[in-house]
């Protein structure tokens, strides 16, 4: 999406980074005159994220799935398991590498976020998944997806941060 935005700040004029703001003036003087004045973004400069396996893995699901909705749906729900995994093996490493007081309080917070998650999937349930049409069956899938793996990867950081020296 950000790609196909640049894309078209780029052709709709000169596109270059001013105090950390992307700019776009028109065309009145060549993109090669502006370049020698300023940073101009590029696409290839904007470096992809690396995805998770996970991400792969639901992506490839997906792909499969091609345009069942209940079964894009199923592959959210896959990777809603898979998250969840990952949140217990991050949860795991936490606890062997951090003194007993520091991980009791990350003990205490997911036991808080468990909590949260069986309100907020509820909730979830509640408003989308009942709705009439499959496709409401995946976005329901989908955002519980999203919510249990935000938590797994915010678990991970803490693992890299207790790693950095």
């Amino acid at each position: 999406m950000l790609i196909l935005i640049l894309f078209i700040l780029v052709s709709s004029g000169c596109t270059k980074v001013r105090e950390n703001q992307i700019v776009t003036e028109p065309r009145h003087f060549s993109c090669e005159e502006c370049c020698r004045e300023h940073l101009v973004v590029k696409e290839t400069e904007i470096p992809e994220p690396d995805k998770h396996p996970i991400d792969i893995e639901e992506e490839k699901c997906i792909n499969i799935a091609n345009t069942s909705n209940i079964e894009m749906g199923n592959c959210a729900l896959k990777a809603t398991e898979a998250w969840f995994k990952e949140i217990d093996k991050n949860l795991m490493t936490l606890k062997q590498i951090l003194p007993s007081d520091k991980y009791a309080k990350i003990a205490n917070s997911q036991k808080k976020w468990e909590s949260y998650i069986k309100s907020e999937f509820d909730v979830n349930e509640n408003i989308i998944f009942y709705k009439t049409g499959t496709i409401y069956y995946t976005m329901s899938a989908g955002q519980k997806a999203y919510i249990v793996k935000e938590r797994a990867l915010l678990l991970k950081s803490y693992i890299q941060y207790v790693n950095e020296p």
